[in-house]
């Protein structure tokens, strides 16, 4: 039952406001109004409309007098606290003129002053836009601070270029832009076929009016070793530190032991992928009563980066490392990642501790975060604890004594055993990585599924990064959470028919938990093959809400979890730097500017995985050249309006398969059931289904792979889908989607 003394209070009416707004002596911010009639967070969106609304009626105009502060109020309730801004001039002392960048909120002729901040060193130009907090400076005049640049007002576009007989067009690096386009190149630049270039894009009257203008090159397209430098420009990656960042790094030391524990005698070990050159987590294990301690040892990335440092910057800058399948762009240079912020085994390193106890069920008894010195007895991979694991009376690796490993495996099973009472959802997803032989060429993509060992790592971090949001909270300081809500119901609809149309049931209007997809997912292993299984795992993915950095705590959906903060990879994350100076009070940003700095950083974030995403795409397609014309084994992975993606299973590659590419027909899909099925044919095709397809074309730019319809058996028409399962029939499905088809287009020929 609610407390009604603890609820929120209704929005005064029009007159409490005009007769507030008349007693005040000062310019009052809508934080103010709120408090003086008792809102709570929530409510001054709604207050601020009120505001603007009794604005726009003309009901403050009699407060608006040169004289009332009250007045210069009344018109500021116009601008928004942050709002996009165009740059317009630089004043000669390095302060920029702005005005909003919407039209409707210029009426008034009112512009804004942007300070020159040095703390920042990007400069911008008349033209540029950037997204900017607002703050009312006295009748007229505004401040604003910039938050992030936008992109800019001209459009850009990257790809190869190509040779034709009417001159030079440009295969466009964006799989979803499907029209070429001609290439306008300056006299004084020369490209060739093959080039991999930036353009700019100027936009006519309607699409085919666009024009394409070379601004630069980006070297020869030449296969695979292209793949990372078009991700680095498409997604505008920082990847040069300055003579400032890396001489700070260079002067870096270790620190002494004052201050600190001496933890060296603790035969603390890193376990991370074979190919890890950076090493910012050391664990160890023993037994504490019925229980175990665990220590996690954290690179102390803090005591070389202070804030407002030039290497600050840039790491904020960048807001974390970029991993593409043949580099690494780090966060940190390379004298602090894979340096002294390394947990290099045999080698003194500086580290903040969280020292954790755990009873017999896995839930946490005590924690304790400190400095300390270590030195890690050895550096594991993986595979390598994986090997101790399951294979009876192996040795352990680099000499350690056997408990070490089975401390940590008994620990964990500890902590698995918390998870799964706390219902925290469980995917079963393979990660794709892309496989070079000895000299650095691509040879073949795999998918691996997490083992034992992996998490053991990952249990271990959880529980730090719970202590240090357990550790803040509980001491009142600025945590940056790492937040996931619950998914919208909405995108749980489409999951409802994919189960129906599976056979299995998941009821609709239910509050769904981690724990529910977890039950719907142990059904549909014990019911389907592994193929539906994991498409199913995908769709369940994708119905979730996506993480992000926030300073307030709406708790961790996926774990299961209320507080949970990123401590434990401070090189590669900047969200885990700000968690570490706020555990050691040395951080001095204030809650707003930590809030911006989360907006940013969660922005990096979806752009890295974006430039990861679409280079591993790229070499996948690139692997895949070769196998032009063949006829390959695929699954449907998913459906959409226009065909279907196929996981081409020896070369774990997907291709589209087009509706065009079909056999002849009337075709009805269905997106939410994953279904396309023949009018007259008989052909019904559905996401999990195996068939046959015909690599048509590939372009490794664009990590494309254009399949068509290989299947014989159904040319006839009437026929079952080979390896199609009887229960799949579905002759009654709805049709969403009809879409006609007379013949095969004869696929475009790469000029």
């Amino acid at each position: 039952m609610s407390d009604p003394d603890n609820a929120p209070r209704p929005l005064p009416d029009d007159d409490q406001i005009i007769a507030f707004l008349d007693d005040r002596d000062e310019l009052p911010t809508v934080k103010e109004i709120a408090r003086a009639f008792g809102l709570v967070a929530h409510q001054r969106a709604p207050l601020r409309k009120r505001l603007k609304a009794l604005a726009n009626q003309g009901k403050l105009n009699h407060l608006m007098t040169p004289s009332s502060p009250v007045g210069d109020d009344a018109e500021t309730l116009e601008l928004p606290s942050v709002l996009p801004l165009r740059i317009l001039s630089v004043t000669s002392n390095g302060d920029y003129i702005a005005r909003p960048v919407a039209e409707n909120l210029n009426h008034h002729g009112q512009s804004l002053i942007i300070p020159l901040d040095r703390r920042n060193s990007r400069a911008y130009a008349p033209g540029d836009e950037v997204l900017a907090r607002i703050s009312p400076k006295g009748r007229g005049r505004y401040v604003a601070k910039v938050i992030r640049a936008l992109s800019a007002a001209k459009a850009s576009a990257f790809g190869e270029v190509v040779k034709t007989e009417r001159g030079f067009i440009l295969e466009n690096a964006d799989r979803n832009t499907r029209q070429p386009m001609d290439l306008n190149i300056d006299a004084g630049l020369t490209v060739e076929a093959g080039d991999l270039v930036e353009l700019e894009i100027h936009q006519g009257r309607g699409y085919l009016k666009r024009t394409a203008k070379v601004i630069r090159k980006l070297g020869k397209s030449g296969g695979w070793a292209s793949f990372s430098p078009l991700a680095i420009a498409e997604f505008e990656l920082p990847h040069h530190f300055d003579d400032e960042v890396l001489a700070e790094a260079e002067k870096a030391d270790l620190p002494d032991l004052e201050g600190r524990e001496d933890l060296t005698q603790i035969p603390l070990v890193t376990i991370d992928g074979a190919d890890a050159k950076d090493f910012d987590d050391a664990v160890y294990a023993e037994p504490h009563g019925e229980g175990w301690r665990i220590l996690v040892a954290i690179a102390d990335v803090s005591y070389y980066v202070p804030e407002g440092s030039a290497l600050d910057r840039e790491a904020r800058l960048r807001g974390n490392s970029v991993y593409l399948p043949d580099m690494v762009i780090p966060m940190l240079p390379e004298a602090l990642s894979n340096g002294l912020c390394s947990l290099k085994p045999d080698e003194i390193r500086g580290c903040l501790v969280a020292d954790m106890t755990i009873d017999a069920n896995g839930q946490k008894t005590s924690h304790r975060i400190y400095r300390a010195l270590m030195r890690s007895k050895a550096r594991l991979t993986y595979d390598e604890v994986e090997a101790v694991i399951t294979t009876p009376d192996a040795a352990p690796p680099s000499g350690l004594a056997p408990e070490r490993i089975s401390n940590l495996l008994s620990a964990w099973k500890c902590l698995d055993r918390a998870r799964r009472d706390r219902g925290a959802l469980e995917l079963h997803l393979a990660e794709k990585k892309v496989q070079f032989d000895d000299h650095g060429k691509p040879i073949a993509i795999s998918k691996r599924f997490q083992n034992t060992s992996q998490k053991i790592i990952e249990e271990m971090m959880i529980l730090a990064n719970v202590a240090a949001a357990e550790t803040l909270e509980e001491k009142g300081r600025l945590c940056v959470y790492r937040a996931h809500e619950a998914p919208d119901p909405s995108r749980i609809d489409g999951l409802h028919d994919l189960c129906r149309a599976m056979g299995l049931s998941f009821a609709r209007g239910q509050v769904i938990r981690p724990k529910d997809f977890n039950h719907l997912l142990d059904r549909a292993r014990t019911q389907l093959g592994e193929g539906d299984n994991q498409m199913l795992n995908e769709t369940v993915l994708r119905c979730q809400s996506q993480a992000d950095y926030r300073i307030s705590n709406p708790g961790h959906y996926g774990l299961g979890l209320m507080k949970y903060a990123h401590f434990t990879s401070p090189i590669r994350r900047y969200s885990d730097l700000m968690v570490h100076r706020s555990l050691l009070q040395e951080g001095q940003i204030t809650p707003d500017e930590a809030a911006e700095i989360c907006q940013h950083i969660s922005e990096t974030e979806r752009r890295a995985a974006k430039a990861e995403r679409r280079s591993v795409d790229r070499f996948s397609a690139s692997l895949m050249m070769e196998q032009s014309g063949k006829i390959l084994t695929g699954r449907v992975t998913s459906i959409t309006g226009f065909g279907a993606f196929i996981d081409i299973q020896d070369y774990n590659a997907e291709g589209l398969l087009p509706l065009g590419q079909m056999p002849p027909d009337y075709y009805h899909v269905d997106t939410t059931r994953g279904l396309i099925r023949g009018d007259k044919n008989g052909i019904e095709l559905r996401t999990g289904d195996q068939i046959d397809v015909m690599i048509l074309s590939v372009i490794p730019v664009k990590g494309s792979v254009l399949l068509s319809w290989a299947d014989a058996g159904l040319m006839q028409g009437g026929h079952s889908l080979k390896g199609h399962s009887s229960r799949r029939r579905a002759s009654n499905s709805p049709r969403h989607g009809k879409t006609r088809h007379k013949k095969q287009k004869k696929p475009r020929q790469k000029p």
